[in-house]
């Protein structure tokens, strides 16, 4: 077998990275309803979904009250069974003709305004209630998300990523098993846009006997004149996050990514890219992203060397001068063979 070595003296890789999202809990996304302009524009432009479990959250019915415009009381959830709670008061005005506010049945999960005719005209979720009251910034058991599934929702403009998901067999076993394993706790969906991929350049000026002549430089310019498609990269996207994450739901890219036999790497080798970059920040409503395999963090970096170790040495990996080189750490990399 040949020793492993730097064949250029740059190297390229795709970096992907979210910008907008939003989060919706399962419960609201198939019971319907119509979205904002601004969120239903960025449902339309998803482009990754992912379906995370937390903590339920419900108001406590012992203390629950609506006096004079004001809503108070308990909001609580459980882990193992064991109650946490927090205090909370606020306006909550009656509009629309609403007359009357009642605390919804067993869980307890949301409470109602209703007009004369005893018809719901507004309702606010336990869980809303907490994000406003600011209860998971300094409690980690509401603040991590942890991260069950990760898919595609290619926004067309005619159908958002929760349209889809209405019907989605996967969403379905999940909630179906979620609510048998962990019924303290509710499953939420993700969606993410993400912004049309950046090339990072690698440029290592120890190495030696590289190639740094007009066929290194070829190589940059046939990058930026053929780039990825929308769909190529919502692929890489998908299947980065899948490794990174390894959730429990998902068995394709899981453990074997990458691969030869991928062919969404294709296109990558075709302009001789040697890295992949996949970001995922939720940092924006301080939630955090978590796995088995991933601790929690609001930004999360999944760098993967898409190359064969045992032939090459790209992106990831610096001469140190004297013949030897420095792996990044962190960094996923494919098996030897």
């Amino acid at each position: 077998m040949s020793q492993p070595k730097k064949i250029y003296l740059s190297e390229f890789a795709v970096n992907l990275f979210s910008g907008k999202w939003i989060i919706i809990s399962a419960n609201q996304l198939m019971a319907g309803g119509t979205m904002g302009e601004k969120e239903q524009e960025v449902a339309n432009n998803s482009h990754i979904y992912l379906i995370c479990k937390t903590p339920s959250i419900s108001f406590s019915n012992k203390s629950f009250s609506y006096i004079n415009g004001i809503a108070s009381g308990h909001i609580n959830y459980k882990v193992d069974g064991e109650v946490r709670e927090k205090e909370f008061s606020f306006e909550f005005p009656l509009l629309d003709g609403a007359v009357e506010v009642k605390l919804a049945k067993y869980p307890h999960r949301e409470f109602s305004a209703y007009d004369a005719n005893g018809n719901e005209v507004r309702y606010l979720p336990a869980s809303v209630v907490s994000v406003c009251t600011g209860w998971h910034l300094s409690n980690n058991e509401l603040r991590d998300l942890e991260v069950l599934y990760v898919g595609q929702a290619y926004g067309d403009g005619n159908r958002s990523a929760f349209d889809r998901l209405k019907s989605h067999s996967t969403l379905q076993k999940i909630l179906a098993q979620a609510s048998y394993d962990s019924p303290d706790s509710e499953i939420v969906v993700l969606t993410f846009e993400y912004a049309p991929y950046r090339v990072i350049s690698q440029i290592d000026g120890r190495a030696k006997d590289v190639i740094s002549d007009y066929r290194d430089i070829d190589r940059f310019r046939n990058i930026i004149n053929t780039p990825l498609t929308e769909y190529q990269q919502i692929c890489l996207i998908e299947a980065g996050l899948i490794r990174y994450f390894q959730p429990y739901y998902n068995s394709f890219y899981k453990d074997n990514f990458p691969n030869d036999k991928h062919k969404i790497l294709e296109s990558c080798y075709d302009l001789d890219f040697s890295g992949l970059i996949v970001e995922i920040n939720t940092e924006e409503l301080r939630y955090c992203l978590f796995s088995e395999k991933a601790r929690p963090n609001f930004h999360h970096i999944c760098q993967i060397d898409i190359l064969d170790p045992d032939k090459r040495w790209g992106f990831f990996h610096y001469s140190n001068g004297d013949g030897s080189v420095f792996k990044m750490p962190e960094v996923i990399q494919r098996a030897s063979k």
